[in-house]
């Protein structure tokens, strides 16, 4: 039982927050479906982004400066619940959810026209729709949950005005009421906790809050404050669900808690269908034909399933793909097909020519894991290769899958290269295969004095046990004349050791 209840300490501030938002967007979603204006939450929502998106073009940066770039996106709320509470047209003329819908339109595009030319870029459109729920802090939770009383409180103290417009806006304007003003009071509050929920849960998880559970609930019952008790203990049930399934399968937390909110809003509309429909067996014979057209759906939509490859076949294919990131990723996939390697490798070979210098890193990385010493002279010949990284690679590669043999080339190749930098990486990784025969063109550069010369004394000190003070190049010189044929290298230490 224990065990059913169960979180770790990392969920439980993810949970927290599913149960803060709960508590005022099941309340606001009574008035919002009440007002029929369903998506002025994510109007709301892209009005507030593109308020921060604003800050940081304007040199705001994310993170050292969050409370500049809060009242931004407040601001920009703001004027949007004034721009909400201005447009509503009398008798509904045009319906005031196509002005919402038009608001969140142009304030998307905009948004994305101000990304192109912010630091942010398209990630933080992801992030926007996403939120951020597992990595919430507590002072977060706690600063969001101290706004939700307030507003809440506001609401409280004139929930009689609030009610009377959501419910009959006719009536509340015939009445005398400053319509105009308390439509603004509202959308205001309502931009209050909208600019803190996008930025803990995003935007579909902060929209699901505020509709799923009221319409179910209005599903369930009639009276107000029922329907705010089955909201309230139905949406902090399935968070609690949603964030236990979230951990023990891995799945996004955010879209399990709205497919289960939705899963949920089918069973009451189940109980209101039974509920409401007679005789119960017609009840009963429409829903079966429901069922059965849902499960020939699904039938049809898994018989028409694409051709299932092999898992190594599937990533030969994307090897060939003409797209570097499919070769990329085929190069990571293959790995874990070692005992398929012979089969492979001469493809992988094949990739060492690719015209994408990632790929040709990527394909000696892998031919080193494979040791598939079949390329070795394929990996020696990338030394050549245009690209620093590619170089680099192959370096690494033959140190690891090298042997005396290998450092021999090396040694051929530095006396011939002129790039000096290459040169002493060749050098030095011939001395890393325990070749004697580097020693004495290290000691040439050094007795040269070039650029690379303070390098090449570092490396003879690690790899030689001689223990000079100071650069002495005829002292050096001498020593190994005297002492080269004792030197013996150390596999183990990656050190030549002294053997008399």
């Amino acid at each position: 039982m224990n065990e059913l209840f169960y979180l770790p300490q990392s969920m439980l501030w993810p949970l927290v927050s599913c149960l803060v938002l709960t508590g005022i967007h099941v309340y606001l979603g009574v008035h919002v479906i009440a007002r029929k204006v369903i998506f002025v939450d994510l109007a709301l929502a892209q009005i507030a982004a593109l308020g921060t998106v604003v800050g940081v073009l304007l040199g705001y940066e994310v993170g050292k400066d969050a409370n500049a770039l809060y009242l931004y996106s407040l601001a920009f709320t703001i004027f949007g619940a004034f721009v909400f509470s201005i447009t509503r047209m009398k008798a509904e003329r045009v319906p005031h959810e196509a002005i919402i819908g038009i608001v969140y339109a142009v304030t998307f595009a905009t948004t994305i026209l101000v990304l192109s030319k912010s630091a942010l870029g398209p990630a933080e459109l992801d992030h926007i729709i996403k939120g951020e729920l597992l990595w919430v802090q507590p002072p977060t939770v706690i600063k969001t949950a101290i706004i939700y009383a307030l507003v809440g409180l506001f609401h409280f103290i004139f929930r009689k005005k609030f009610m009377a417009i959501s419910v009959n806006h006719d009536h509340a304007e015939a009445s005398g009421m400053n319509v105009r003003l308390w439509d603004f009071l509202f959308y205001m509050s309502f931009g209050f906790v909208i600019t803190s929920s996008v930025a803990i849960a995003g935007v579909f998880l902060v929209f699901s809050y505020l509709v799923i559970p009221s319409v179910g609930a209005m599903l369930l019952s009639d009276k107000l404050s029922t329907r705010l008790t089955i909201g309230w203990v139905a949406g902090s049930i399935i968070s609690f669900i949603g964030v236990k399934l979230s951990w023990n399968t891995g799945l996004p937390t955010s879209p399990l808690v709205v497919v289960l909110l939705a899963c949920a809003l089918v069973v009451a509309g189940l109980y209101d269908y039974f509920k409401h429909t007679k005789p119960l067996f017609r009840a009963v014979r429409n829903l079966a034909g429901a069922v059965t057209v849902v499960l020939l759906f699904l039938g049809g939509v898994y018989f028409f399933r694409a051709h299932q490859e092999d898992p190594l076949e599937h990533t030969l294919h994307m090897l060939a793909s003409p797209l570097g990131t499919d070769r990329l990723s085929a190069l990571s996939y293959l790995e874990s097909f070692h005992s398929n390697k012979e089969q492979w490798i001469p493809l992988v070979i094949e990739k060492l020519k690719d015209e994408d210098a990632q790929v040709r890193k990527s394909a000696i990385v892998l031919l080193q894991h494979a040791n598939a010493q079949s390329a070795f002279s394929e990996i020696l010949s990338m030394l050549h290769d245009k690209s620093d990284e590619v170089k680099n690679a192959s370096l690494d590669a033959i140190k690891l899958m090298g042997d005396s043999s290998s450092a021999t080339l090396l040694i051929e190749k530095a006396q011939t290269e002129d790039d000096p930098e290459l040169q002493l990486q060749l050098l030095t990784t011939s001395l890393s295969l325990g070749s004697v025969s580097a020693l004495p063109p290290l000691l040439h550069i050094i007795q040269e004095d070039g650029i690379f010369a303070e390098d090449a004394w570092e490396i003879l000190k690690e790899r030689i046990p001689f223990d000079f003070d100071e650069l002495n190049v005829v002292k050096i010189e001498t020593w190994l004349k005297n002492n080269s044929q004792y030197l013996k290298w150390n596999v183990s230490t990656k050190v030549f050791e002294l053997n008399r």
